[in-house]
């Protein structure tokens, strides 16, 4: 029940079968992970007895949730904000590492007739509405206001900004014909269909796109599961699954 009530934005999957007596966890990830795992949650559980669920969201929004009790185990956002707020709250085990990286790109409609050589063409009257995701909740809409207040061209661009939930919903409102142009991560445009893709956001114009991991630090939490799930996060199967949706594996410090 106090899941329900904490996670109305949220997106909870899982197998739905029984799976034995391995334990269970429940992983809270940005909304941009979503389709690398999938197939991650697939194989995991097809080679082990640990079920899994997960609840994919903007990821101050999921921040929030755990803050106020959801029962997360994992926390995956994507930036390191979201991150600090638990930690500060102490809801977060110490050892806290980065999985994976990112970058934003521009996609565009393919009966939009452009091609983009530069940000500066978004200010240009053919691009009537841009979508990005909500600064406040998700860090792909901040890694986006950083990248535009960099260039010169927030101030400029602001009138024509709509705002999604997320980075998906953000791709969404292009993808459905409401706006023109979003500004997404590579791996939401890497799985876009009749969208055109422009890599022409300049990457020292933000922060690096990290996402961290984390174990929540409740007593409830199975330990086993968890530090066999987080191991296969970090083998071959995994590392080529994100690597084919565009995501990098972050280089450990040593």
């Amino acid at each position: 029940m106090l899941l329900a009530a904490l996670l109305p934005l949220a997106l909870i999957t899982g197998c739905g079968q029984e799976k034995g007596t391995g334990g269970q966890l429940l992983i809270f990830a940005a909304a941009s992970l979503a389709d690398a795992f999938s197939e991650i949650e697939e194989s995991f559980e097809e080679n082990g007895d640990v079920e899994l669920a997960f609840s994919y969201g903007a990821s101050q929004a999921l921040a929030q949730q755990i803050a106020s009790g959801a029962p997360a185990d994992i926390f995956i956002p994507a930036g390191r904000s979201p991150m600090e707020f638990l930690r500060q709250r102490g809801a977060l085990q110490p050892d806290v590492s980065d999985l994976l990286t990112n970058r934003l790109v521009v996609v565009t409609r393919s009966d939009l007739e452009v091609e983009l050589g530069s940000m500066e063409q978004l200010t240009d009257s053919i691009v009537d509405r841009i979508a990005v995701a909500t600064p406040d909740l998700a860090p792909a809409g901040r890694y986006a206001r950083e990248a535009l207040r960099t260039l010169g061209l927030w101030d400029d661009l602001e009138p024509k900004l709509v705002f999604g939930a997320d980075v998906r919903a953000a791709m969404a409102y292009v993808e459905s014909g409401n706006t023109d142009v979003a500004i997404v991560y590579m791996t939401d445009a890497n799985m876009a269909r009749d969208l055109d893709v422009w890599d022409v956001v300049p990457p020292e114009s933000y922060s690096p796109v990290t996402y961290p991991l984390a174990v929540v630090d409740r007593a409830e939490r199975d330990e086993e599961a968890t530090t066999e799930f987080l191991t296969f996060l970090r083998g071959s199967f995994a590392q080529n699954v994100f690597e084919r949706h565009e995501f990098q594996m972050a280089v450990e410090s040593p």
